[in-house]
């Protein structure tokens, strides 16, 4: 096919629609003067009129474009793509100038605006990232999630679809998508199985890396809008349709996705966008020889719509259907029984989940500045999760799998929740500066259970678990295991905020109250952001606040005793300077400290039950060096230093945090050769996280068979695991042949095979301890693109 693309294509032209609004008050801005360069130094350009410009007969190709208007920073889109017969769309948030005396010099600084920027009045580390770097992201693949690397105190090592942020965990961080609450972005967050797999979250996306137009992200800091979670905000935006219609399909060796992208069809002025796509990753690991691994499964189906009814009022519609299947039965274990390594897996996993959301956003602006603001949404989450154990080491070699000897669904949990909200946000300015409102209901309806069938030995424990007299191993039980939680419950929010503007600077103090239903306690959370301009070139911000993060239903149910479980309570402060020293070069450091309280703490592995007994600190600095987009390419380099210690109060002291790396480095870049080829590479490095000291007992279970190993904690994090380290190269590649584009990339994870930094884990049936294959992954996929 690359053969195929390489012959002569007929010119077309395309085109691109660009809207330009004030950031504030999210009104349209008439007479911007909007200008498209390309690369050879054409230009381009048209003024909007009700705030929307159609800028024509552009070539294939990059363009430069730039947005201009008295009273408003200019504000550039330096890499944006024009394609052949079709009409893109580039949506300029212009920020005002504040009449102050370097207002007439921050005109003159074109680059210190882009399209879209992350929240104004938050801290110097909030960052936002468009829909181009997303998907041309190195070490994606074709993943949204593993694309963030790179953002400020964000730690991304490519094994999983999911982040730590400075020292917290992958479950720490609060996400929405359009503004509607949504934790479940990714695929096969594992209930059961390895604890590596269970606490890294999950392996794929829910989103296509064409679905989501832009993602705001900020490590700490963050608007009283907004609650639930400790460790970060990100937020995606799903692509709302274009003004021409462009289908795409997508070739992979797990199965097929399908994308469409432009006018509604049943309305004029509705657009919509569609993702429907269906993964069978069993398919592909019996095809590379890894069909030990499993059969895991995976739909997404998206589809949004965007109506403008007039020029004050929109609707938004959003609906997400995901669900999943994953089984390791008996023919996976035994499947490694003739390779070098043998069986390393004796486990039986098998998984079902559905999992959806519907939604409503209608926008309403008021007035000269003011924006109201309603969603409503249905969220459903319904998984079934069991594990059970084989014994292939109890029968002859080459004995079929119906003649090995299983324990099937020994453990099974299920979870089952319901959630009708409602987010109701209004906004409007004032002679202070702007003031926003909002009142957040959610109606939540759980039914989560963990059903033990009989006595069950597991082999990896801590040294003062309860286990049998004089055994090297412990034994779940039933009557310890066993737990049904069925509750309903309501919990709100209310918050007000108010942005008082003066001179180069501006204050933003909020307060947050919420009830949990579940816990029965009242939230009260404080928020104060403060932003300066010291000279056109040096930006200083601080913030502080309380977040509360309330146990997650899986932690609640998993015992009684946990059912009366507190919110963990945090306490952040930050301070960050950002100076740019040339035009497209730029710093930032910022430093913050968090004392966390209440913080949850797990019991024994006998058990499941958990206390708040715990406290800890967390403390640290990001730096950023930039080079921004310019002359077809770009560069970042990101340095993390964090120190993360906690507390459980049980007598055994301080020790750091399961996720504290204490350095971690990330350099990328992106070069744009022409307008055919791309070229982007990452490269990552993290010293060791903390690991428990242990001992390794051999032949636990003499003299009765079957022969097993354990393995035995006998002090929590006093070791550090090896440091990782690996390069991301990506090349794409977009060839227009005749009406059909061919849209070409290849993506190789860890191409020179560093070290994974995961820890060993102990083969029961051996005793050796494994570690992760150090190996490059070579990821691959072709787009057929078609625009009509």
């Amino acid at each position: 096919m690359l053969l195929f693309a390489t012959t002569p294509a007929v010119a077309d032209t395309g085109s691109m629609s660009v809207e330009a609004i004030d950031a504030i008050t999210r009104r349209p801005i008439d007479r911007v003067m909007v200008s498209a360069e390309s690369r050879d130094g054409t230009l381009y350009s048209g003024a909007t009129e009700n705030g929307a410009v159609i800028i024509e007969d552009l070539p294939d190709g990059f363009f430069t474009f730039r947005a201009e208007s008295a009273g408003y920073v200019t504000a550039v889109e330096p890499a944006v793509r024009v394609l052949e017969r079709r009409t893109g769309r580039v949506r300029f948030e212009l920020q005002p100038v504040l009449e102050t005396p370097l207002s007439d010099t921050l005109e003159e600084v074109v680059v210190i605006g882009r399209a879209r920027e992350a929240d104004p009045f938050g801290t110097v580390s909030s960052s936002f990232m468009n829909r181009e770097e997303l998907r041309n992201a190195p070490g994606s693949g074709s993943d949204v999630m593993r694309a963030l690397s790179g953002l400020p105190g964000l730690v991304s090592t490519g094994e999983f679809a999911s982040f730590s942020v400075r020292g917290h965990g992958p479950r720490n961080n609060l996400i929405y998508v359009d503004g509607f609450p949504f934790q479940q972005v990714v695929h096969f967050e594992q209930t059961l199985g390895e604890e590596a797999e269970i606490v890294n979250g999950g392996r794929y996306s829910i989103f296509a890396p064409n679905a989501v137009s832009g993602a705001e992200f900020s490590p700490g800091g963050w608007s009283a809008e907004f609650g639930g979670r400790k460790a970060s905000l990100l937020q995606f935006d799903v692509v709302d349709g274009a003004p021409s219609a462009v289908g795409s399909v997508r070739l992979d060796l797990a199965g097929l996705e399908f994308l469409y992208q432009g006018p509604s069809g049943f309305h004029d002025d509705t657009t919509m966008f569609v993702q429907a796509r269906r993964f069978d990753f069993g398919q592909l690991f019996d095809l590379i020889g890894e069909d030990d691994i499993g059969s895991p499964v995976m739909t997404d189906v998206i589809v949004k719509t965007r109506t403008q009814f007039d020029d004050d009022d929109e609707f938004e519609f959003l609906l997400i259907y995901a669900p999943e299947e994953s089984t390791r039965d008996v023919e996976n274990v035994i499947a490694a029984v003739d390779e070098p390594e043998g069986i390393e897996d004796v486990s039986l996993l098998d998984e079902d989940q559905d999992l959806a959301l519907v939604g409503g956003t209608w926008r309403r602006l008021f007035g000269s500045d003011g924006q109201w603001t309603n969603r409503v949404y249905v969220r459903g989450f319904d998984k079934v999760s069991s594990e059970g154990e084989a014994y292939p080491d109890l029968v002859p070699p080459g004995t079929p799998p119906e003649g090995v000897p299983v324990r099937d669904k020994l453990l099974t949990v299920r979870e089952e929740e319901t959630e009708f909200g409602w987010r109701s946000d209004v906004s409007v300015g004032n002679r202070f500066g702007l003031f926003t409102a909002g009142l957040h209901l959610a109606s939540e309806d759980i039914n989560y259970s963990t059903e033990l069938r009989e006595d069950w030995i597991q082999y990896l424990y801590n040294s003062d678990d309860p286990r049998p007299p004089g055994a090297n191993y412990i034994v779940l039980q039933p009557d310890d295991i066993n737990s049904v939680y069925d509750a309903s419950e309501t919990n709100y929010g209310v918050y007000g905020e108010q942005v008082f503007e003066w001179g180069d600077a501006s204050l933003r103090a909020g307060l947050r109250y919420d009830y949990d239903g579940f816990t029965g306690e009242s939230l009260v959370s404080p928020r104060l952001n403060f932003n300066t301009m010291i000279s056109p070139y040096l930006s200083l911000s601080a913030s502080a606040g309380i977040f509360y993060e309330s146990p997650s239903t899986l932690v609640r149910a998993a015992d009684p005793d946990n059912f009366d479980l507190e919110n963990e309570e945090l306490g952040h402060v930050s301070a960050g300077i950002s100076y740019r020293f040339s035009d497209n070069w730029r710093v930032l450091v910022e430093a913050y400290y968090q004392q966390i309280d209440n913080r949850l703490v797990a019991d024994s592995r006998t058990d499941l039950r958990v206390t708040n007994d715990g406290e800890g600190t967390n403390l640290g600095a990001d730096f950023v060096l930039t080079r921004e987009f310019a002359d077809g390419w770009t560069a970042d380099l990101v340095y993390a230093w964090n120190r993360f210690r906690v507390d459980d109060n049980d007598g055994r002291g301080e020790y750091d945090w399961d996720f504290n790396r204490e350095h971690f480095v990330s350099l990328g870049g992106r070069w744009e050769i022409n307008e055919r080829w791309q070229l982007g590479a990452r490269w990552k490095y993290g010293s060791g996280q903390p690991i428990d000291r242990y001992i390794v007992h051999d032949d636990v279970l003499a003299p009765f068979p079957p022969v097993r190993y354990s393995q035995e904690f006998t002090a929590k994090n006093v070791d550090r695991d090896d440091a990782f380290h690996s390069l991301d190269v990506r090349v794409d590649y977009r060839r227009p042949v005749g009406p059909i584009d061919l849209v070409l990339f290849l993506d190789v994870l860890n191409v020179y095979g560093g070290p994974t930094g995961e820890p060993p884990e102990l083969n029961i049936l051996t005793g050796e301890l494994i570690s992760d294959e150090e190996e490059a992954l070579p990821l691959m996929g072709l787009i057929v693109e078609y625009a009509w």
